[in-house]
């Protein structure tokens, strides 16, 4: 049964040069690695797809490295990270895409980028679960899948966490 998660990026800095250009502050950071293991232990993504804002980067790239340490895999050899440009500022409709890209003989796909965005897509793969109220920083629905082809809003409900990056 493939896994689907999807990821709100990690706390970032208030202000950048302009605001794809923004980091994860030091709370973000380590949120991104506490992420990264859990994730890496617990599901081991072979897909991983990213914004391309820099904080989302950071925040996938911490969850591609501790996947690749996990297995003892290179940056070269192991999973790497995708930028999809059409996830920063972008709707449900290039979440759904980027879904879509996923290719079918995956086991695990994570996908990170922005609210409100992220909170809206897991409301329309769920009806019934609906759009999460708060979906904080370093939050993720996790889905259980019987396979690739469910339709969105047919998906099961998403098992949420956050990560608090203590």
């Amino acid at each position: 049964m493939p896994v689907l998660i999807l990821a709100r990026h990690a706390k970032a800095e208030d202000d950048g040069p302009t605001d794809a250009e923004r980091t994860l502050d030091a709370k973000g950071l380590a949120q991104a690695v506490e992420a990264g293991a859990e994730i890496a232990e617990r599901w081991s993504p072979d897909v991983a797809i990213a914004s391309a804002a820099r904080r989302t980067v950071q925040t996938g790239q911490a969850v591609v490295e501790a996947v690749n340490a996990h297995h003892g895999d290179s940056a070269e050899t192991g999973l790497r990270l995708r930028l999809d440009e059409s996830l920063y500022q972008g709707g449900v409709e290039d979440w759904l895409d980027a879904i879509r890209s996923i290719p079918t003989g995956s086991r695990c796909a994570y996908i990170v980028g922005h609210q409100p965005a992220v909170a809206e897509v897991i409301g329309r793969l769920c009806p019934g679960f609906g759009v999460p109220e708060s979906f904080r920083p370093s939050s993720i629905a996790v889905f259980d899948l019987p396979d690739w082809d469910v339709e969105p809003g047919a998906y099961p409900q998403p098992q949420l966490r956050y990560f608090h990056g203590v």
